[in-house]
């Protein structure tokens, strides 16, 4: 176990690190995937006395998520803020900084296993690739149950590869029982695989497994039922929702190969078709892939996709495209050229998504513009749209903090008539509903989102494309005692 777990990450490990910073400062916001563990770190850090006033009791969403991954980021995040006195917005970067602490942490010991295994050559290029990949390291410090069950996917990975049967069964079951149910369909192929081999006795398995799962589930039931208010077990009751019922159809659907033809492709860009070249190129690292290969394919039966769903996969099929571009590289100076080429192609799809993924939070920078048009010290009423707060608002955003100083009110509160909302001082809508209040405010900001990429034939040839998103609208009898004040 010491071989895997290490607390010391290596020069181009930090690098991976400094990518994630660098993914976080330009997009400091949050959608409404990540909003429960964002708000659930912020009253765990804000309003540790006052369960009742947290977020969840409020807007509860469909179904109940653990608390278990908001306290591991929580925690430290406290300390730092109670030992600095940071603002808001800056605790929930050093929030986010700690998650993504948490990815690489785990990636580095996914990156010693697949050393020990296949070699130093093999997880050099490993980080290589993995650097010049956009989606792996942007979600890295988003607070999505995702990313918490990918920092344990990978950590149960590596103890696989080392053949550490006890500990790949705790952290499986971290990932299982408590932050992603569907991760049962690639951990455990891998424990079906070596039980066949016969690497793994059915008393290896079934005993400490049940050891793990108990001791696990009874300290997530308690701890999650005590936030909840009601007995709950929120990954059991995910699973049911969404797989059982197949709620999550309600979110759309995609084609049954959508995962191949598209989300892959993107997340891994050039190194897709080079790991299928290592699949079908050495049978251990078929081997190796199998599982991931059967969990797509299982996965790809449920009719809602999205990328984020399958973002665990992508270390693992590096692994592969690192083993291609391992022998590629030493074939001499043509083919260095051409995988130099392919990294390069692969930074330049990154530009380009890191300039949608900074226009896709239009309600951050929305948030924060409200403080120029009302000072804390002033009563002030604001009326959060529904497209804002899923693109970008949180609590970390309440610079004026409406739990303790009642003289700003935030209300996110959907279905009110337009007649409430007329009542307010500062108005987040979108354009669609300006006109229903232009006879009581007026427009003060346009907030703007990513459109598309637009193409041309002069340089750069791709150009980023925006259109109007959210508009901040300011009652007028505001704005008419300002002016009186102000003549």
């Amino acid at each position: 176990m010491a071989d895997i777990i290490k607390f010391k990450l290596k020069k181009d490990e930090i690098g991976l690190l400094g990518i994630v910073c660098f993914y976080l400062m330009l997009c400091p916001y949050n959608k409404v995937e990540e909003s429960f563990n964002t708000q659930a770190i912020h009253d765990m850090i804000y309003n540790t006395k006052y369960i009742y006033y947290y977020d969840h009791i409020t807007f509860s969403g469909s179904v109940p998520r653990t608390f278990v991954g908001a306290l591991s980021v929580a925690l430290p995040t406290s300390a730092v803020t109670y030992l600095t006195g940071c603002s808001k917005a800056l605790t929930y970067a050093i929030a986010r900084l700690f998650l993504g602490f948490y990815v690489v942490w785990s990636f580095s010991a996914f990156r010693r296993a697949v050393k020990k295994a296949f070699g130093k050559s093999v997880a050099d290029w490993l980080v290589v690739i993995t650097c010049t990949q956009f989606h792996f390291l942007f979600y890295a410090s988003r607070t999505l149950p995702n990313t918490f069950g990918m920092c344990c996917c990978l950590i149960a990975t590596a103890f696989w590869i080392n053949n550490e049967w006890n500990s790949f069964l705790w952290w499986s079951g971290l990932a299982v029982l408590i932050f992603r149910s569907e991760l049962m369909i690639l951990l455990g192929p891998m424990l079906l695989i070596e039980f066949f081999k016969g690497k793994l006795s059915f008393e290896e398995l079934v005993y400490p497994g049940l050891q793990a799962a108990a001791v696990l589930l009874m300290v997530c039931c308690t701890f999650d039922s005590y936030l909840w208010r009601y007995t709950t077990w929120p990954e059991a009751v995910v699973l049911y929702y969404n797989t059982w019922l197949n709620k999550s159809g309600d979110w759309g659907s995609q084609p049954l190969l959508w995962y191949f033809y598209s989300a892959l492709p993107r997340a891994m860009l050039l190194a897709f078709p080079v790991s299928i070249a290592g699949l079908l190129s050495n049978r251990r690292i078929l081997s190796f892939t199998l599982p991931t290969i059967t969990f797509l394919c299982l996965y790809s039966l449920l009719p809602h996709k999205e990328l984020r769903f399958i973002l665990y996969t992508v270390p693992m099929l590096n692994v592969a495209a690192a083993y291609v571009l391992t022998q590629i590289w030493s074939k001499g100076p043509f083919s260095k050229l051409m995988v130099l080429g392919g990294l390069c192609a692969n930074l330049m799809c990154c530009s380009l998504f890191l300039s949608a993924a900074y226009l896709n939070y239009p309600g951050g920078p929305a948030m924060l513009s409200l403080y120029q048009h009302s000072s804390c010290s002033q009563n002030t009423t604001v009326y959060i749209g529904n497209y804002a707060a899923q693109n970008g608002v949180s609590r970390f955003g309440e610079q004026c903090d409406s739990l303790f100083d009642r003289r700003w009110n935030y209300v996110k509160t959907e279905n009110l008539s337009v007649d409430s909302i007329r009542k307010y001082n500062l108005l987040l809508v979108e354009p669609s509903e300006e006109p229903s209040f232009r006879l009581t405010h007026s427009i003060t900001d346009k907030f703007y989102v990513y459109a598309g990429p637009a193409f041309s034939l002069s340089p750069p040839f791709v150009h980023i494309k925006k259109r109007e998103a959210i508009y901040l609208m300011k009652s007028r009898k505001i704005r008419k005692k300002v002016e009186v004040m102000g003549s």
